[in-house]
């Protein structure tokens, strides 16, 4: 839902506002008493010093709805709709306390709401540490709630968005803010889009933290806040995914880019591809239950289609006759190189990153690419070696799905439109996988009395809390929350780039709103685009562009660069070791201090007792400055699990805290010796 607009020509309860001077400084209701109650009479010298206070905190966003200067922020005054007013609280002593009514529905309590904000946080809610410490309000109506919550909890962050821009405008005419907009660890996100916000939440890492819905303004707003909860949703089941994802593979990530530390002097990045086909059409092979059917009608148009296939897809994609042009391969296991292996990839180009499975590079093919890592340490390891030209823009997105970086690479070859094929994010007639897949294959290969096919397809299916969502058709089709991220995942990324026109071919799976469906008919009437030979002749250029004897003979020399960096992280591996094991020893120093500030079995001083404690976290917190930064960074980013914290929920911070180096310790060694063990092999 977007903000209201400023314009119109009433102002709070039909009211007229006096100049910005000293002298006539007082805006008074003139439209007398009405069904929301007595008119609250409005000082704009109070509204200006508000704007001032809010100015002088958050500049960019004062500027940015006009509130910085007093000529156009009283415009902005002046413009509220009627439908607000600002009325005073009917409570006996209220008089000189104003409420808001919207619409005829009170923001806050008729009769007094500075009572009301106190009940609200002596309830159940506001009683946990969490709350107490940190908390979002979706919706700020006249501020009472969120003023009494820091100065009850001074040392709380405090977050606070506020949809309504005419609401904000109402609560810099009620009353100060001084102290709220002093407020050290507070963030205002006022007249935002409910994209924006929940942006701005993902980003700061907020999107996981206590969230307060005030009931009316989230009931006012329902659309806004509707599409505003259901992406905070989103985000937070994406954090899980890709917590459990570093879970999963932080360790194997880490080995395969070692591994194939030799790539990263060898082959050459994509950079060469971006806008390199602007005037071909990219149909985008997905892994989906459907792709047999759609390979049969690509099959049959005999257009010249520029053909990207994830690794999923390939294997169906030979049966069907059909070569592609790039193969997209990103995963990190085993399983992965299953779908290529033993398969003629010698006409494809292999897109991938440093991290995928080691055997993946070393098949044959055309040639490799690839795309800058999405694993921190890897990217740390690019950073490190001599650039080539186009490799400053080699980023694909990751979407968490092979199929979403394929997208994403047509978009980056420039490619119009995009035709998406064997993408259902869903199980269409409970099918996981297109028939012939190497998945189905070793489940066939695998399948016993006691475990069948079916028990595994089964399996398949219910492990990820399975939900029926729309499809194409008007009906609903079987999908779960990981594809259903997926689909989101195309939904706002397409918003993003409405140029790039995508089409589902035939589609049998989830509906991705942005994403049209194409009918068979469609298709055999789109043209192909750039001519089959010329798309071969542009990509043998490009290849043969830069894979040229000079990138060939400067190898060598990015070999030496790389090897200097590797021994570099090795010994950075030891030394984050080394500080991690020496803050465990200052934990069980600081374990030793009962509560009284004592240590067990000291005799000095309670004030000796205190410098030393002090001198101790003094320590701690050095060391957490150095494993902040550089490559310690980065190789904690990856390998330090964010549902790991949650293990140490019940133990006291000293002991959570010498828990966490302790992991710490244990990864920086493991990382030490795998870069030992390739040090020695390769360099």
């Amino acid at each position: 839902m977007n903000s209201p607009s400023n314009n119109g020509a009433a102002f709070i309860g039909a009211a007229s506002v006096g100049s910005a001077s000293t002298g006539n400084n007082v805006a008074s209701i003139s439209a007398g008493a009405t069904s929301a109650g007595v008119p609250f009479t409005i000082d704009t010298e109070v509204f200006l010093q508000n704007c001032n206070s809010f100015t002088a905190r958050f500049p960019e966003q004062a500027a940015k709805l006009e509130l910085n200067r007093p000529e156009t922020a009283l415009q902005c005054l002046q413009a509220v709709p009627p439908a607000y007013r600002l009325v005073q609280a009917k409570a006996k002593g209220m008089e000189h306390t104003p409420t808001l009514a919207v619409n005829g529905s009170f923001v806050h309590s008729k009769y007094n709401p500075q009572e009301e904000a106190r009940r609200i946080l002596d309830s159940e809610f506001f009683q946990t540490a969490e709350a107490q410490s940190r908390c979002i309000f979706t919706g700020l109506g006249l501020g009472y709630l969120a003023s009494q919550y820091i100065e009850r909890f001074p040392a709380a962050e405090a977050v606070i968005i506020e949809a309504d821009m005419n609401i904000f405008l109402c609560c810099l005419a009620a009353r100060r803010l001084d102290s709220l907009f002093r407020h050290r660890h507070l963030s205002l996100l006022i007249g935002t889009q409910p994209e924006e916000s929940a942006s701005f939440l993902a980003s700061t890492g907020w999107n996981s933290k206590i969230l307060f819905k005030a009931p009316v303004s989230t009931e006012a707003y329902k659309p806004w806040y509707g599409t505003f909860f259901t992406l905070l949703e989103r985000n937070k089941m994406k954090n899980s995914i890709n917590a459990k994802t570093l879970e999963r593979f932080g360790t194997l990530w880490l080995k395969n880019t070692v591994k194939n530390l030799d790539m990263l002097c060898t082959a050459a990045k994509i950079g060469c591809f971006k806008n390199a086909f602007p005037d071909a059409v990219a149909v985008v092979l997905a892994g989906g239950p459907s792709l047999t059917a759609h390979l049969e009608e690509i099959k049959k148009s005999g257009k010249d289609f520029l053909i990207i296939a994830v690794d999923t897809a390939l294997r169906a994609c030979l049966r069907a006759g059909i070569t592609p042009d790039f193969i997209l391969s990103f995963d990190p296991q085993y399983w992965n190189y299953l779908h290529t292996a033993g398969l003629d990839t010698s006409k494809s180009i292999l897109i991938s990153e440093a991290a995928v499975f080691p055997a993946v590079l070393r098949q044959r093919y055309r040639a490799v690419f690839l795309s800058e890592s999405s694993v921190p340490f890897a990217r740390y390891l690019e950073s490190k070696g001599e650039k080539q030209n186009g490799d400053d823009d080699c980023v694909l997105a990751a979407g968490g799905s092979v199929a979403t970086t394929a997208w994403d690479f047509a978009r980056y070859i420039g490619a119009k439109p995009v035709i998406m094929a064997g993408l259902d994010l869903a199980y269409p007639g409970k099918q996981t996988h297109f028939a012939g897949s190497t998945f189905e294959e070793a489940v066939h290969t695998r399948s016993t009395r006691v475990a069948s096919a079916e028990q595994a397809n089964f399996n398949s299916l219910y492990s990820a809390f399975p939900s029926l969502h729309q499809d194409y058709a008007g009906g609903t089709v079987l999908t779960d929350r990981r594809m259903l991220l997926y689909a989101w995942w195309f939904e706002s990324t397409l918003a993003k780039y409405p140029e790039v026109k995508t089409f589902n071919l035939m589609p049998h799976g989830v509906f991705i709103p942005g994403m049209p469906a194409c009918t068979a008919e469609d298709f055999a009437g789109m043209t192909g685009g750039l001519p089959r030979i010329a798309i071969d002749e542009r990509l043998e250029t490009l290849v043969k562009s830069v894979y040229s004897q000079a990138f060939l003979d400067g190898c060598g020399a990015r070999k030496r660069q790389l090897a200097a960096s590797v021994k570099a992280m090795t010994e950075s591996a030891a030394g984050l070791a080394a500080q991690a094991e020496k803050a465990e020893a200052l934990c069980r120093r600081l374990a030793e201090y009962n509560e009284a500030g004592t240590p067990k079995n000291a005799h000095s001083g309670n004030g000796s007792c205190a410098r030393e404690q002090a001198a101790l976290i003094a320590q701690l917190n050095k060391i957490d400055e150095n494993i902040k930064t550089g490559f310690a960074k980065d190789l904690v980013a990856v390998l330090f699990f964010n549902d790991e914290t949650g293990k140490d929920s019940d133990l006291q911070p000293i002991a959570a805290a010498e828990n966490i180096y302790k992991r710490i310790r244990l990864m920086a060694l493991q990382a030490h010796d795998i870069f030992k063990s390739r040090q020695v092999d390769i360099f």
